[in-house]
């Protein structure tokens, strides 16, 4: 009997060992400080990976673990590796630039600008064309499962976009125009089939979540959920780890949100969190 329980106890240590190496971790870009971050989602620390010099919005991660993020002020989309620390700028002359997403095939990155235009990056080529302009301020991108692709356009409105010629083929209104309220961050959940974005608007702070069919918009439009105001103040960079959870930067804090309970399950205090992303294997 006390064997068995030396081996029953030899074999929860290591299952834990095991469980805390593969603790959700969380890159973070840091506005007011200029960083990127790492937060470990198991023990809520926060360790900083790289000082920028300059402040940045939004953050994605390629196939190969390496970061992504936009520079607006100096225009630049950078790439930062974690594995060798090493920082280069990808892209210039991108003014303004926010929100991005890898195209489907990995070989082209779209960069959403507050000047209303997405641009087209290619990494084979290393050259940028102009996909589409003149949509106001634009904000979040993303492709649900079908292909369709789709931005937050003036902050207050969601548009699918033909992904070969721009061209503007529907769009969703989310409420009244009102300065700067509306959507910021979205994101393609495969859990419900939907997009999902940040908002902070007239009719409250929250996620939407939009529906999308073949065809791109479904006649359901889409749905508010509200967030607790203690943790949902100013929600902005979401993602979606396809397993019915949400991980959102919102300034002062980044929680993540449970779909099927429709409640904050984890909230960590941050310093103007902006853009995050799932670091990969923690998930």
């Amino acid at each position: 009997m006390l064997q068995r329980r030396r081996l029953l106890l030899s074999f929860i240590v290591s299952l834990a060992a095991v469980s805390a190496s593969f603790a959700q971790e969380l890159y973070i870009t840091n506005e007011a400080k200029g960083t990127l971050e790492l937060l470990n989602l198991g023990g809520g620390t926060i360790s900083t990976l790289y000082t920028i010099g300059a402040k940045p919005d939004d953050l994605i991660v390629n196939a190969a673990g390496q970061l992504l993020y936009t520079l607006p002020t100096p225009g630049t989309v950078d790439l930062y590796d974690p594995i060798t620390g090493v920082n280069s700028v990808l892209v210039t002359g991108v003014k303004y630039a926010r929100d991005l997403m890898i195209e489907p095939g990995g070989e082209t990155m779209l960069i959403a600008l507050e000047t209303g235009q997405i641009i087209r990056f290619n990494f084979v080529t290393g050259t940028s064309a102009i996909l589409i302009k003149k949509l106001g301020a634009c904000d979040g991108i993303a492709y649900d499962a079908y292909g369709n692709l789709f931005a937050v356009a003036n902050h207050n409105t969601i548009v699918q976009i033909d992904p070969v010629t721009g061209a503007v083929l529907a769009t969703l209104v989310l409420e009244p125009h009102y300065r700067t309220n509306g959507a910021d961050g979205m994101t393609y959940d495969p859990y419900t089939g939907s997009l999902w974005a940040t908002h902070n608007g007239t009719t409250g702070n929250g996620l939407i979540e939009i529906p999308t069919s073949a065809t791109g918009f479904t006649p359901a439009g889409f749905n508010l959920h509200l967030l607790n105001p203690n943790f949902g103040i100013d929600p902005d960079g979401i993602k979606s780890d396809g397993k019915g959870n949400l991980y959102v930067g919102a300034i002062w804090t980044s929680f993540v949100y449970n779909i099927p309970t429709n409640t904050i399950t984890e909230h960590f205090i941050v310093n103007t969190a902006d853009g995050v992303s799932l670091v990969p294997g923690t998930y």
